[in-house]
């Protein structure tokens, strides 16, 4: 198996929470496998990443991965009943269509944040490139954004949104070790990402200080790293060959 994903950096292993979750979910499972990074998304099935290349089958988008690795035996809400299982299916769809937006805004909108990231998106582009490539995705994301209409609303009005998301994710955590108790499950490998990448935003914005706010947060999200997210230096190796 290969996971083909965006590439990351020294403290994560991509930019991106979707081929992040996909990451953990492979090792959650137990498969072997082996990362593949590109930027190109036109080389994936739906024109985006991550997508799952096995034998001769090419299994696109993040959910999807995780019904093809439950299909082939891997548990990932054990011990849960089907009302919790129905529970973690709403809060993983409420943080993907709502939270990474939040995300996605600060790293693309937000000026002070945008100056760094930018840099970190196209470390890889030629640099007489560099410029425009930046500016036509940033275009790109701001259009996407406007028609979703997140980013049409007041920076206020926007985080109260946010708050609600952070809250019914604090409440559901409680003192637990994880979200639905003391084994991680797909609804971890799906947020804990998430909550991670916003508290790793490298400038302070609304949603960041939101985040920092909730205490259980920042060890919630250190115990699933501990847990589930795959092997660094295995995915610095394949950094670097991607980049030569």
């Amino acid at each position: 198996m290969h996971l083909v994903m965006f590439p990351g950096d020294a403290t994560m292993p991509t930019y991106s929470p979707f081929c992040l979750k996909a990451l953990c979910l492979l090792e959650m499972a137990g498969e072997d496998w082996q990362p593949e990074y590109t930027t190109d998304v036109t080389v994936g099935p739906l024109g985006k990443l991550p997508f799952l290349r096995f034998e001769d089958r090419l299994i696109p988008d993040s959910s999807n991965i995780e019904d093809f690795l439950a299909a082939r035996g891997a548990d990932f809400y054990p011990g849960l009943s089907q009302v919790d299982i129905n529970h973690a299916h709403a809060l993983k769809t409420m943080v993907e269509n709502s939270l990474v937006l939040g995300m996605v805004h600060d790293r693309w909108m937000h000026p002070d944040v945008w100056a760094i990231m930018r840099e970190a998106f196209f470390a890889e582009a030629p640099s007489e490139l560099r410029d425009t490539l930046a500016a036509q995705a940033q275009d790109s994301v701001r259009a996407a954004l406007m028609a979703q209409g997140i980013a049409r609303f007041s920076p206020q009005d926007r985080q109260a949104r946010f708050d609600k998301d952070l809250a019914a994710i604090e409440t559901q955590l409680g003192g637990q070790e994880f979200l639905f108790g003391p084994t991680p499950s797909a609804a971890d490998a799906t947020i804990a990402p998430v909550l991670d990448m916003i508290q790793r935003l490298p400038a302070e914005t609304d949603l960041r200080r939101a985040v920092a706010a909730k205490p259980t947060f920042t060890p919630y999200v250190a115990r699933v790293r501990a847990a589930i997210y795959p092997d660094m230096t295995r995915h610095m190796a394949a950094l670097t060959s991607a980049a030569e």
